[in-house]
């Protein structure tokens, strides 16, 4: 008697096992969960990607109607940090990438100068982006390449 109820045991979570599967063989709940949000961050990115475009060029717009009116703006806020959007990339950095990518931006000094903003804007020029000045990430990574 003891036996059968052995064997019977036995029987029990042999069945159970075939009859759900193995654990790991069945996919997570949590992958599943996961996936279709991939191409929601992708969207996501590109949507940002196209407003800074925008923002680019709102910008030189709005520079360009700056230097058409011949208005005088200047801020102490204006400077590297408003020219250099990338984090932690230095004027030095866009310098010497420039001159890496035949652009002549002057001596690699770390200033942004009259000779560096008119490399950027010939760079920008050359791969027909919007010819701003401003090292935003898509001129970063096209001056990387």
């Amino acid at each position: 008697m003891r036996n059968s109820k052995v064997n019977f045991f036995i029987f029990l979570v042999l069945t159970v096992f075939f009859v759900t599967g193995c654990a790991t063989a069945r996919p997570r709940s949590k992958d599943a969960k996961l996936a279709p949000v991939d191409p929601q961050v992708v969207s996501l990115q590109n949507e940002i990607q196209a407003k800074d475009q925008q923002i680019q060029d709102l910008q030189y717009q709005i520079e360009r109607s700056r230097d058409n009116s011949g208005a005088n703006f200047t801020s102490s806020s204006r400077g590297k940090s408003s020219k250099i959007r990338v984090s932690g990339v230095s004027v030095s950095d866009v310098q010497t990438a420039l001159n890496r990518a035949g652009f002549d931006p002057g001596p690699a000094d770390g200033k942004m100068g009259k000779k560096t903003k008119a490399a950027i804007k010939a760079f920008q020029r050359a791969h027909n982006l919007t010819p701003d000045g401003v090292v935003g990430e898509k001129t970063w990574k096209l001056l990387q390449n």
